[in-house]
């Protein structure tokens, strides 16, 4: 008798196991279109030297100018702390629903742009939240971060309209990472300033 237990049992998780992936072929349709995956970067939109897709210094500081200009992204006036005061940006949101970028305006037309997800590339195809070493930080000058961005490197190239401004895990008080020790540094955000 207790030679079948073993047996028994061996072929109740058989059958069990066999019907549990029947049931989980039934449900499945062979002609069923497959389901459209939306992708996270928005197609043709790239920081650059000159602005980030459409948007340049010539696009009007305004919600619809700027979602136009960016393919009918939604835009949304935003709060952020700068150097100590607050002041209004517009955030154009991606597919994910996440902030991609922040704008800033003077004079009714932008004047700047803030990289803030990695839904939009870069020159060379930097994105946040890579490290200074997949970026090409080693060809950039470097200068530790001021305000809002203490303890950060602060990075770009010469003659450039954009900056790299990385988090740097391990700071060391009084004194700036350099070379080497930037490699694990994370780019946090990408400014555009013409």
């Amino acid at each position: 008798m207790s030679d079948q237990l073993p047996k028994a049992s061996f072929r109740f998780a058989v059958l069990f196991t066999t019907a549990l992936a029947m049931a989980a072929c039934a449900g499945r349709d062979e002609y069923a279109a497959p389901v459209a995956v939306q992708p996270t970067t928005v197609p043709g939109l790239a920081l650059s030297e000159t602005g980030v897709g459409l948007v340049d210094q010539s696009t009007r500081f305004s919600s619809s100018a700027i979602s136009e200009a960016l393919g009918g992204a939604r835009v949304e006036t935003v709060n952020a702390t700068y150097e100590g005061r607050v002041i209004a940006q517009l955030a154009a949101f991606g597919p994910s629903g996440l902030q991609m970028a922040r704008f800033q305006g003077s004079g009714g037309r932008i004047t700047g742009a803030q990289i803030v997800s990695e839904d939009v590339p870069g020159p060379g195809g930097a994105r946040v939240g890579m490290t200074y070493r997949q970026t090409g930080g080693n060809s950039m000058q470097c200068d530790e971060g001021t305000g809002s961005w203490e303890q950060m490197a602060v990075c770009s190239r010469s003659g450039s309209s954009i900056t790299y401004v990385y988090s740097v895990p391990l700071w060391r008080e009084g004194r700036m990472p350099r070379g080497n020790e930037l490699n694990d540094a994370v780019l946090n955000r990408m400014i555009w300033e013409p």
